[in-house]
């Protein structure tokens, strides 16, 4: 990450209060971060707190409906890819256009990225996600349907999948259906 100073905003939610962090300079706003009310005590101790440029305000906004349960899509140019390795931002990418309502497993993320056999690295990409939310980390779960982790806690994220319209069954794992087919995407 460069030196430019980081600022910080908060965005009230049923879950608890997020943090928004983000930087400013010549080329306009950028999302560094977005802290989950679990990881709130990650706050770098220099972020300021500020107002936001209108399209922070707008994103802040669009996150709360999100949080309400609300459709809402969120456009990606916001979020300050910098922070990740190309392979992490190519899985946060393919992560994007799995549609409300579905879910995909960690291994058949890692085959649609081109790397099957890495379905491991694609759950850490996802863990170290920077911009959960909008780039919607909590729709992959794990082969057998199960939530596997989330950094927000597994009921938040069942929660989400449930607003979402994704069903679960008696043992608490997504139903198949509810799966995304990566081959109809294309």
């Amino acid at each position: 990450m460069s030196q430019e100073l980081i600022n910080c905003t908060t965005i009230p939610s049923r879950f608890g209060e997020l943090t928004l962090l983000w930087r400013e300079n010549e080329h306009g706003a950028k999302v560094v971060e977005i802290l989950l009310p679990r990881k709130r005590t990650q706050v770098p101790r220099d972020a300021r707190l500020r107002s936001l440029p209108p399209a922070l305000e707008h994103l802040c906004l669009a996150i709360e409906r999100f949080l309400d349960g609300q459709l809402v899509e969120f456009a990606v140019d916001l979020l300050d890819s910098s922070r990740c390795s190309p392979f992490q931002w190519t899985v946060l990418m393919a992560e994007t256009t799995i549609p409300r309502g579905y879910v995909s497993s960690y291994s058949q993320l890692a085959s649609h990225v081109g790397n099957p056999r890495a379905a491991r690295a694609a759950g850490t990409a996802l863990a170290r996600n920077p911009f959960p939310l909008i780039v919607p980390c909590h729709r992959t779960v794990r082969s057998d349907g199960s939530l596997g982790g989330y950094g927000g806690g597994l009921e938040m994220k069942r929660t989400l999948l449930e607003m979402e319209g994704v069903g679960f069954d008696r043992l608490g794992r997504v139903r198949p259906e509810f799966l995304w087919d990566w081959g109809a995407a294309s």
